[in-house]
Order: structure tokens, then C-alpha cells, then sequence
């Protein structure tokens, strides 16, 4: 009879123990554990956004924290693994800033806020394997509108509206 009490016992605490668990899991905090991000940008992005604005004017529209699997897509890739390990190194990048034409939205260019080194070259190879131009920023260019618009020139030349 004692053992078949201590097996109740045992049960009432794991249902016990089971219900307290659920309802924690349930609760708000845990279901969705999510808040608005502020700031949206860092005070130096704030500010590279604001020189860009007045850099390119019309010329481009900027648009500013795009994943880059939202503008690269994977190649034909023969077998699975290589594939899923290619969208997966895509997947967690993106880039600072995107100049694209406003028209037809086309990326034409990536901004990065970040000196070039071994954690971020596979953005700058990817960069180069796709064709889109990458500027990598230093914090003193990210600062000089006079620099940054020599980035950007040099980058993307201006086009020339001459006549013919």
C-alpha cells in the first residue's frame, strides 16, 4: 500500500510540477519576448544617413539595413548540403546601406561601416562575385561629405547627360 501512495505522490508532483511549467511558457513575457529596438540606428549610422541623403541627392534611393539574402540568391547548387550551408551564410548578413537606382530599384552599390578583415571578406568576395560595388567606410570618411562623395564617385562613376 506504501509503495502504491509514494507512486500517487510521485504523480501529483510531476502533474504538479508539469501545470507550473505550462503556465509559465504561456505567459506574455516568454511567448513573445520581443520589443521595439531603439535606436533604430546608431548615432554614427544616424549621421552616414544624413551624409548619403545630401551626397546622392535623387541619384539613388538609400535603403539601410537590408539582409542580403533579400538581394543575392543562391545558384543552382547540385546537392542539398552545399546549398543550405551557401543560403546559411547568406541568411545572417546584411549590408549598412544599399544605394539602388530609384527607378527600377537595382542594388548598385553596398555601404559598409566597417573596415575590411577576415570576419566580414566573405561579404567583400561576394561583393566581387556578383558585380555590385562595395564601399567600405572608415569612420573619418563616414564623417566627410567631401570623402564620402569620392567613394562614391570612384565606386559608381557619375552619368555623364552630355549630348552625343
Amino acid at each position: 500500500m506504501s509503495f502504491l501512495a509514494l507512486v500517487l505522490v510521485a504523480f501529483v508532483c510531476f502533474a504538479l510540477v508539469f501545470f507550473i511549467k505550462q503556465r509559465q511558457y504561456n505567459h506574455p513575457a516568454l511567448r513573445m519576448p520581443y520589443r521595439l529596438q531603439e535606436p533604430f540606428f546608431q548615432p554614427s549610422e544616424q549621421e552616414l544617413l544624413a551624409l548619403l541623403q545630401q551626397a546622392v541627392g535623387e541619384r539613388f534611393l538609400i535603403l539601410c539595413k537590408v539582409r542580403v539574402a533579400d538581394v543575392v540568391e543562391v545558384t543552382a547548387v547540385p546537392r542539398r548540403a552545399p546549398w543550405y550551408q551557401a543560403v546559411n551564410r547568406i541568411s545572417a548578413a546584411r549590408f549598412d546601406f544599399l544605394l539602388c537606382d530609384p527607378q527600377t530599384l537595382t542594388p548598385c552599390c553596398a555601404i559598409e561601416m566597417e573596415q575590411p578583415d577576415e570576419s566580414n571578406a566573405f561579404v567583400d568576395e561576394l561583393c566581387q562575385t556578383i558585380d555590385l560595388p562595395l564601399i567600405r567606410l572608415t569612420p573619418e570618411t563616414a564623417r566627410a561629405y567631401d570623402r564620402l562623395c569620392a567613394a562614391i564617385d570612384q565606386a559608381i562613376p557619375p552619368i555623364s547627360h552630355g549630348s552625343a
